[in-house]
């Protein structure tokens, strides 16, 4: 029986509860409907592309008693000249490894995919103060927004189009609470190989304003590959400050330290300049250890595989968020390499012009030279529609 079979058959349980816990089933659905268009040029060749997604995902949660199942269920078509390129033909559409095979492919041609996959899936236990869950699943440790030193089961690229569509994890995953604010938690990440695979423990606490993490364990890399790692956030200045640190040793290559700090503020409704009014800015300082501040020596592959998310040293991130109007929102990001010189700029406005629908139209400018890793990139637009039911 392969892993798969034996997900959907824990996936049972809430209905098999029914039996024994003397409790309702009870199953809520919920999801999606997405349109999305992107045009930008290859990186590797320069030829001009556009790429159209079309995404149906259903949500279910089913619970009884103390048991619980999550699936996020997607049916995609894939279409455009994307598929000529030679970003596609070297790393395909990319994406975090997987240890479960989720995925089917159910028709293909030179410049399109329909193909089907389970985005979430999950089931377990939960009570009031504990929870176990095996499947694929989001485990969100850090506090950072932009980067995150210690979210070594989910790296998430913030040049992503999709930002709200964070990579899960094939994991086992522990919570259990240790008093009102505090908790411990256990992921084990498992692959084909143990050294491919991750055990990782996490512990959090509250002190005054703030909320304090301490996490480590065993990373990929090798059998004996370790990182450990903590991070904060709490209220300062009316705002919000968080930080990160890890320090890993993966055997393979020199340990390294990665850290961020931010500072996130909301500026209300009567701010002192006007035209502050509901918005909100974040700043953020990364340092990636494992980096390079020579462009020469930057290893693009990794970034374009998935398994990196930035190539140099030192970075700044900010966002600026305003409600123009009520049905209308403006994002603005910049992300700056502070090594080579490279940045980019990515404006995003969104409209609500009916109950659950949005319109997203954005743009990504990269700038500086070629040999740099921002320079390198094509820069992109897109235009989203999405339904939410």
């Amino acid at each position: 029986m392969n892993r798969a079979a034996v997900l959907l058959l824990l996936l049972a349980w809430p209905a098999q509860a029914k039996e024994f816990a003397g409790g309702p089933v009870s199953v809520e659905a919920s999801g999606y409907l997405k349109e999305l268009w992107e045009y930008s040029r290859s990186t590797l060749d320069g030829r001009p592309f556009f790429l159209n997604l079309d995404r149906a995902r259903l949500t279910l949660e089913a619970k009884a008693a103390m048991f619980k199942a999550h699936v996020d269920y997607d049916q995609e078509v894939y279409a455009g000249s994307f598929f000529r390129t030679t970003e596609y033909k070297t790393f395909g559409l990319a994406g975090p490894e997987t240890w479960l095979d989720l995925q089917q492919d159910i028709a293909s041609s030179a410049t399109s995919l329909w193909r089907q996959r389970l985005h979430r899936v999950w089931a377990g236990l939960e009570t009031e103060h504990a929870s176990l869950r095996f499947g694929r699943q989001r485990v969100a440790w850090g506090t950072g927004k932009l980067w995150n030193p210690t979210d070594v089961l989910n790296p998430y690229q913030p040049t992503a189009v999709e930002r709200d569509e964070r990579p899960g994890v094939d994991a086992l995953y522990l919570r259990h609470g240790l008093g009102e604010l505090s908790q411990a938690e256990l992921a084990y990440a498992p692959q084909s190989r143990w050294p491919d695979s991750a055990l990782l423990a996490r512990g959090r606490g509250n002190w005054r304003d703030f909320d304090f993490a301490a996490m480590g364990g065993k990373v990929t890399g090798s059998t004996s590959s370790w990182i450990v790692g903590g991070d904060f956030a709490g209220n300062l200045w009316d705002g919000s400050l968080h930080g990160e640190w890890s320090y890993t040793d993966n055997e393979v290559q020199r340990p390294y330290w990665r850290g961020l700090i931010g500072y996130e503020y909301s500026f209300g409704s009567e701010p002192k300049w006007r035209w502050l009014k509901d918005s909100s800015a974040l700043v953020e300082y990364y340092h990636n250890g494992r980096g390079s501040a020579a462009p020469s020596r930057y290893d693009r592959s990794a970034l374009c595989a998935g398994k990196e998310v930035v190539l140099a040293k030192d970075y700044a991130g900010l966002t600026f968020s305003k409600d123009l109007h009520p049905l209308l929102k403006l994002d603005v990001l910049f992300l700056g390499n502070l090594d080579d010189g490279s940045q980019l700029f990515s404006p995003t406005l969104q409209y609500n012009p009916l109950s659950n629908l949005y319109l997203t139209a954005g743009w990504q400018r990269f700038g500086s030279a070629r040999d740099t890793e921002f320079g390198l990139l094509a820069n992109l637009s897109y235009l989203q529609l999405q339904y939410f039911f």
